[in-house]
């Protein structure tokens, strides 16, 4: 197979495409998602995440940071909840119902007022998140978002979101970012003094 490129000039156009999504964070989009999740640990309640993919492994990261990360800076365990992580009972609805329900019926009777539901999207377009999203906001949930490309219906169906338009067709630099995002909250909230003091 004969390379277009080499190995050198990869990493330095990747890092181009990455540092191209950074420099599209908006500081108050990214403001909302974190005082979301702020006065949702203040208030004793649940940030729940869900994704597809990669974005399902960004999900469950987030929960092991804010879980056992957190014990480097605080005494405090942050209630979080990666829905990605139960196969028995999303193959179950997968293949009992639909597998557009997998999120909606792990929230159902669970998510309510006070809770938040973050979605991990590169697309924002998933069947599943899109009515994960829905059902948590008729439930009274606050919604947020990580989205990329067009922004898809999660962009128009959150509450809050961070949005990183990206105008190639590569998935990796969006789902990058969302990993960067998951970072920043977690190590900025390890020097927030309203969180260590929960």
């Amino acid at each position: 197979m004969k390379r277009t490129e080499t190995l050198s000039e990869h990493l330095v156009s990747y890092k181009e495409r990455v540092n191209s999504l950074l420099d599209l964070i908006k500081l108050e989009e990214l403001e909302d998602v974190v005082t979301a999740f702020i006065d949702t640990f203040k208030a004793g309640k649940t940030v729940y995440v869900a994704g597809n993919g990669g974005s399902a492994a960004t999900a469950s990261h987030m929960q092991a940071d804010f879980r056992f990360f957190v014990r480097y800076f605080s005494k405090f365990r942050p209630k979080i909840t990666a829905i990605t992580d139960n196969a028995p009972l999303m193959t179950a609805v997968g293949n009992d119902t639909d597998f557009h329900d997998i999120f909606v019926e792990q929230l159902r009777g669970v998510i309510g007022e006070g809770d938040t539901l973050l979605l991990i999207s590169a697309s924002g377009n998933s069947p599943n998140l899109v009515r994960a999203a829905e059902f948590a906001n008729s439930q009274g949930a606050t919604t947020a978002a990580f989205i990329g490309f067009k922004g898809g219906k999660l962009k128009d169906v959150c509450k809050y979101k961070v949005y990183t338009p990206n105008q190639d067709k590569d998935y990796g630099p969006i789902e990058d970012i969302h990993m960067i995002l998951n970072h920043i909250i977690v190590n900025y909230l390890a020097k927030d003094e309203e969180f260590l003091s929960l």
